[in-house]
């Protein structure tokens, strides 16, 4: 019996401690710091909005952070053919400049 209560003694502490970290960010994202600040913004929705959908005809959205969207950022076109880089590969390969693998 004793040990029955010490279990539940334990549980029920844990569940009282757990609003305790109500405002901790324990979701398991490493780095990240929320964002709070007390300045009002002199710009309305609709101003910001129409910046927002400016800068996106323009081509002028950072690409990356937040409302970024970085599955449709373009990348660096090689001047390479897939057998250049290939042959590339396994030049490396065989002069130990990388590990070995599938070629």
């Amino acid at each position: 019996m004793n040990k029955l209560f010490a279990s539940a003694l334990i549980a029920a502490v844990g569940f009282a401690a757990a609003p305790s970290f109500a405002g901790d960010n324990i979701s398991g994202e490493v780095g990240y710091v929320p964002q709070v600040s007390s300045a009002k913004s002199s710009l309305s929705r609709d101003a910001v909005r129409a910046d927002y959908l400016q800068a996106e005809r323009n081509g002028t959205l950072p690409e990356f952070g937040e409302g970024a969207d970085t599955g449709a950022v373009a990348t660096a076109k090689s001047g390479l053919t897939r057998d250049a880089v290939r042959a590339e590969a396994v030049y490396a390969v065989r002069h130990g400049q990388q590990l070995g693998g599938e070629v």
